[in-house]
């Protein structure tokens, strides 16, 4: 979850969106918001489009993995 996070905080940044302001677009709570960004929180599948849709990225610059693969996968 804490990449999940990560990849929010930094499509927030660079879309120029306090959290408060990015949460009151996408409909989710100011704390939840909080919680998702530090890997805190187990968003829904549903709640991360509305995050993507609210941040102008695609859903899976959010989800996808950081750093490389690990062997054997």
């Amino acid at each position: 979850m804490r990449a999940i996070g990560a990849h929010i905080r930094g499509a927030r940044l660079a879309a120029g969106l306090s959290q408060e302001d990015a949460a009151g677009r996408a409909g989710v709570g100011y704390k939840r918001w909080q919680e998702i960004e530090a890997g805190a929180a187990n968003p829904t599948i549903r709640t991360l489009d509305r995050i993507a849709i609210t941040l102008g990225v695609e859903i899976w610059n959010i989800v996808r993995r950081s750093g490389r693969p690990r062997a054997g996968r």
